[in-house]
Order: structure tokens, then C-alpha cells, then sequence
């Protein structure tokens, strides 16, 4: 679907965003986390939350959030859906690889990932554990904490607990 545009989440657009989640996971949680993480300025940058869209239709979010690995300002891929039946068409990926690029606008170079290895892998994440970086505490699902360096230079230099957002491991209902 060479037609999807990825482009920063309107305002008007939240209640779809949640709505994809929804469907996306098959229950509320992931969705209220979102939600929630929103009104967390501490985390939460307007920017970092994005669509995928074919024409007016939203198919796609995912939410970035700002955080610090050790004392190193980083992002953290927080939550990604994509509809159903507009999986497996590449929306994800550029969904992952645009939020990438506004991670680094913002001068966040290190970006972390809690989510399928194999699917994370594939785009230039790597397992953190491996650079003396562990999460705040360990994904519900136990899925390992990934990071890359969008600056090159940062991996081994950068030590400690990648601070998560305090409703990251809120349960799904």
C-alpha cells in the first residue's frame, strides 16, 4: 500500500487512534495506557504521537515517548497498532522507522522498544542488556527490552535503567 502517509496524530484524531488500538490488540488496555501516558508531560510529546493514513482513513498509531536510559535523554516505542485488515502492508514499519526520525529531531538518538525481537530486529534494534541498559522494570508479555542508536556512537557509552512510564505495565482489561 504504497499510498499510506505517515504523518503527526490532529488533535480531533485521538478517539480513532484509540480505536485502533482496540482492534488492533483485542481489548481496552493497551488503548487506556495510551490514554493515560497523554497526560504524563513528562513523558508525553505532542510530535511523537503518529498516524499512518490512506486519504482520510487512519489505519495506524504509535506513541513515542520521552524518556532517560542512565542520564541520556532516549525515546521509548510505547505503544503500535495497525487495523486488522490493513496489517501486513507496511504500515508498521514506516509507522517505526517515521517515529525514528522524529525521535531524532528532537534530539533523542537512543530508542528503546519492548516488543516482537524478531519484527524489531529487523529494522536495527538490538538487545539493550547487551550495553548494561535494563528496563524499569520487565514487559507483561516478557518481551526484552531493544534499543538503537540513531547516532552510531552512543551504544557502550550509555549505562543504567531505562525509566518507563509509570502505566506502561498497567494490566489489560
Amino acid at each position: 500500500m504504497s499510498d499510506i502517509i505517515i504523518r503527526g496524530e490532529k488533535p480531533e484524531e485521538i478517539p480513532m487512534a484509540t480505536a485502533i488500538l482496540q482492534a488492533a490488540y483485542g481489548r481496552d488496555g493497551e488503548a487506556k495506557t495510551v490514554l493515560a501516558i497523554r497526560e504524563l508531560s513528562e513523558f508525553f510529546h505532542p510530535s511523537l504521537s503518529i498516524v499512518a493514513a490512506v486519504g482520510q482513513e487512519i489505519i495506524g498509531y504509535a506513541l513515542y515517548c520521552k524518556t532517560m536510559a542512565g542520564s541520556q535523554p532516549s525515546a521509548y516505542l510505547s505503544m503500535i497498532g495497525v487495523l486488522p485488515d490493513k496489517q501486513r502492508n507496511g504500515a508498521g514499519e514506516r509507522l517505526v522507522r517515521h517515529g525514528l526520525e522524529r525521535c531524532r529531531g528532537l534530539g533523542l538518538e537512543l530508542v528503546f522498544v519492548q516488543n516482537d525481537p524478531a519484527y524489531f530486529s529487523r529494522i536495527g534494534f538490538q538487545p539493550a542488556a547487551a550495553y548494561g541498559i535494563q528496563p524499569e522494570y520487565p514487559h507483561p508479555l516478557g518481551h526484552p527490552l531493544m534499543v538503537i542508536d540513531l547516532a552510531g556512537n552512543l551504544l557502550g557509552k550509555v549505562q543504567g535503567t531505562l525509566r518507563l512510564p509509570p502505566l506502561h505495565n498497567a494490566p489489560a482489561a
